[in-house]
């Protein structure tokens, strides 16, 4: 069975398995779960052989507050989300702290609608002590020392913002069957914070933004046997210029179903779209209520491409390898009150 997932051509941090990192897809994703909490955890590593390695990281946590004592399908999510960047030789690293909050209400009889915002808080920086410049150079020797001759140097390494993003999502849900739809979209960095490292002081923030960027995607499972489900993803984003898209079906195997100690195996394998495509083969495996995800990016290049040279200047600068992804995500329940109840008098 296969399982296609895309490549991004923009300013932000992105997952091959943009699924099993539901809040950088959409804040409207808060809550979206079986049970009471939610942790998450991402790693991703790519690019090692350009070399300009870029290694990410994000932590997500989410707790749900019911509306009405007793009924499950009226709540707030509140939680917490860090992302963590490194890239390049120069360090450029990207601190993001979101605070999701999200509303969900059922729509009919097991359809749930979920309305989100984060609030966040990002800082972006490097070092500048492995920065060299050709003036530099002076009979073939290096020396720090010597005048770079540039007219204009970086005012401001430290970048301090606040960011803005929302999102929507739709659940269809069916209550006999594992069956499941999510249609969603989500928009991030909509207040377009500045992001201006050459400002002519630190208090002037400069003309440099940060541009918005839409997500739109869906997710879906069907049931085909007792035991096999078939699972469908797409997910197509815009920033600026950049775009990325992500497609595929992937096959869940389960493999023990008796409750409270249930197992499964789901095997795909995705594609990245766009200038430099990639295949990604993809093993899933979910104990209980924890889901453990491997992806490994293998690029290449398509037919018509702005990287089409002889030979594929893709291949050449990434020697056909994009980098390992790995997803951590545990669900927890918390232990319901039990209803009241009259006991018999004893006589």
């Amino acid at each position: 069975m296969l399982c296609l997932a895309g490549q991004v051509k923009a300013q932000d941090i992105h997952y091959t398995q943009f699924q099993n990192s539901p809040l950088n897809l959409s804040a409207g994703l808060a809550g979206v779960f079986g049970g009471d909490g939610r942790a998450v955890f991402n790693y991703r590593k790519q690019w090692r052989s350009v070399p300009v390695p870029y290694t990410t990281y994000s932590g997500s946590i989410e707790g749900k507050l019911y509306l009405n004592k007793g009924v499950y399908s009226r709540f707030l999510t509140g939680g917490l989300l860090i992302n963590q960047d490194d890239q390049g030789t120069l360090h450029l690293k990207s601190t993001l702290v979101g605070i999701p909050i999200a509303l969900t209400l059922p729509v009919g009889k097991a359809n749930y609608l979920t309305v989100g915002v984060m609030p966040a808080f990002g800082q972006r920086k490097f070092d500048t002590k492995d920065i060299t410049f050709d003036e530099q150079w002076v009979n073939r020797m290096y020396s720090s020392s010597n005048n770079p001759f540039e007219d204009q140097l970086l005012a401001n390494t430290n970048l301090k913002y606040f960011d803005l993003g929302a999102g929507v999502n739709y659940r269809m849900q069916s209550t006999k069957r594992r069956d499941r739809l999510d249609l969603g979209v989500g928009m991030q960095h909509i207040n377009r914070p500045n992001h201006d490292f050459w400002s002519s002081s630190l208090s002037n923030p400069g003309t440099t933004r940060l541009r918005s960027k839409s997500t739109f995607y869906v997710l879906g499972l069907v049931q085909l046997q007792n035991n096999f489900d078939l699972i469908g993803s797409m997910m197509w984003q815009k920033q600026g210029g950049a775009r990325e898209l992500v497609y595929g079906v992937s096959a869940r195997f389960h493999l023990v179903q008796k409750e409270y100690k249930e197992l499964a195996m789901q095997v795909g394998i995705n594609r990245r779209h766009y200038y430099s495509d990639a295949i990604v083969p993809h093993i899933e495996f979910l104990w209980k209520t924890i889901t453990v995800g491997l992806t490994y990016d293998v690029n290449w290049l398509p037919k018509s491409s702005l990287l089409n040279t002889e030979p594929p200047a893709s291949k050449v600068i990434t020697r056909g390898r994009g980098g390992p992804e790995l997803a951590i995500i545990y669900r927890f329940y918390t232990v319901k009150q039990l209803p009241k109840f009259k006991s018999c008098p004893i006589i």
